[in-house]
């Protein structure tokens, strides 16, 4: 363990700052714009839930199988990092082409790729935590972590928000396929940079098992998903599934909403970045006062809290009647969801097994990834035959008003967790 107390919180969560780059630029500007320029409008919202049904689906494969297989992994460069690698440059063709592609279908090919790679690189990549750092500062990890996730969230959508949005505000000499590909090149770029950042100052040892059986891998394990042999981390990852599914429904969908209910048209792209940078300042505030928090007290009060104040903050969103209070909502969403991403993370890695913590933190990651397919297939639909049945604009506000009851969900599925002290404590 003292090993552990020496890593650098700057190389282990650096990675997850280009990956958080990313997927904030994807999900919440590229794929709406890519969609939207490939099919009708009247179907966008559903074209847009096939596609994230696609990558996500056979991402959640993917990560189920790497992250046993990093377990029993004996590369000398460790557990971890040879999946962090090769994963990452295996997708960065795929991003590049998913800018430049004409056809949708083919575009929901390259989505799957780029899935299929980052996760063979993020399923491993959840265990970083539980393998080096010790319990007492798990919370400390976590805060680096959501720290990472903000920041690149901000950075994401600068990127997106201020270069696909009509008139850009950045390179506004390019026409718009130029642009979509500068901004896959400088995703591309920060993947690159923070992957090797990672891999280089990580200084992950070799494994080396005791016997010949401890790196035999059971194909069995990959899906076994039930963990009935440890409720408690069953429950918590229940729990993040339906936090991010409400999540991931605002996440998709802000942009559609400002641009429909709001009726703010081609302005909405930017407009999204704005309430989005609004809500990741007030975002790094909240991580940085739950990841205090989270190392001397309850980690579900804490959680708690954030969805409490995450529930109001959206049902004040339905009813707002200007622009300028969605701004302060923004806030109040972010500075909330700062709040939990600094704990969820710390709360996993206090309850997962150590020994199988690839494995255990894959089946934690896909309840972020799972979501991503779930939201838009529930919220897309909906959206579009609302939109259809009583008006442009109407399906996403009850879309909207979905995100509560999500909440109201993780909550509930959180309260059988007894979190590590009161294991202990409970200890004959």
């Amino acid at each position: 363990m003292q090993q552990a107390k020496r890593v650098n919180y700057w190389a282990i969560s650096i990675f997850w700052l280009g990956v958080s780059v990313h997927w904030a630029a994807f999900l919440t500007i590229v794929i709406q714009v890519r969609v939207a320029a490939l099919v009708a409008p009247e179907v966008k919202g559903t074209y847009l839930a096939w596609l994230a049904a696609a990558g996500a689906l056979l991402s959640t494969i993917i990560e189920l199988i790497a992250g046993p297989i990093s377990d029993r992994c004996t590369s000398p460069m460790g557990r971890r990092r040879p999946f962090i690698l090769w994963g990452t440059l295996l997708s960065l063709p795929f991003i590049l082409l998913f800018m430049v592609t004409s056809n949708f279908w083919v575009l929901v090919f390259h989505f799957v790729m780029i899935q299929l790679f980052l996760n063979w690189a993020n399923g491993p990549y959840q265990a970083v935590i539980p393998d080096y750092v010790p319990p007492e500062r798990h919370g400390l990890a976590s805060a680096w972590m959501g720290m990472m996730t903000l920041i690149g969230n901000l950075v994401g959508l600068a990127l997106a928000g201020l270069t696909l949005n009509e008139p850009p505000l950045l390179f506004h000499g390019y026409p718009p396929p130029t642009r979509l590909l500068i901004v896959g090149v400088v995703l591309v770029g920060f993947l690159l940079v923070t992957m090797l950042w990672t891999v280089l100052g990580m200084r992950e040892p070799r494994w080396q098992p005791s016997n010949p059986d401890e790196k035999r891998i059971d194909p069995r394990l990959f899906f076994n998903i039930f963990l009935r042999e440890h409720p408690n981390f069953r429950w918590v990852v229940l729990s993040r599934f339906a936090f991010n599914l409400g999540f991931y429904t605002v996440l998709l969908y802000l942009e559609y909403y400002l641009r429909d209910t709001m009726r703010l048209g081609d302005g909405a792209p930017v407009q999204a970045f704005l309430i989005m940078t609004i809500a990741t300042l007030a975002g790094v505030l909240g991580n940085w006062l739950a990841g205090v928090m989270a190392d001397r007290t309850s980690k579900k009060r804490v959680m708690y809290y954030t969805a409490a104040i995450m529930g109001v903050g959206t049902l004040l969103f339905l009813v707002a009647p200007e622009l300028r209070w969605v701004y302060l909502l923004g806030a109040i969403f972010g500075f909330a969801w700062g709040a939990f991403a600094a704990v969820d993370w710390a709360l996993a890695s206090n309850l997962v097994p150590v020994q199988e913590s690839g494995r255990y933190m894959a089946i934690w990651h896909i309840s972020m990834t799972v979501p991503q397919v779930l939201a838009p297939l529930v919220a897309g639909p909906l959206g579009d035959w609302l939109n259809r049945a009583y008006g442009l604009g109407v399906g996403w506000r009850w879309v909207f008003a979905l995100v509560p009851l999500y909440l109201i969900l993780a909550v509930l599925l959180l309260r059988p967790v007894r979190e590590r002290e009161e294991v202990l404590h409970a200890a004959p």
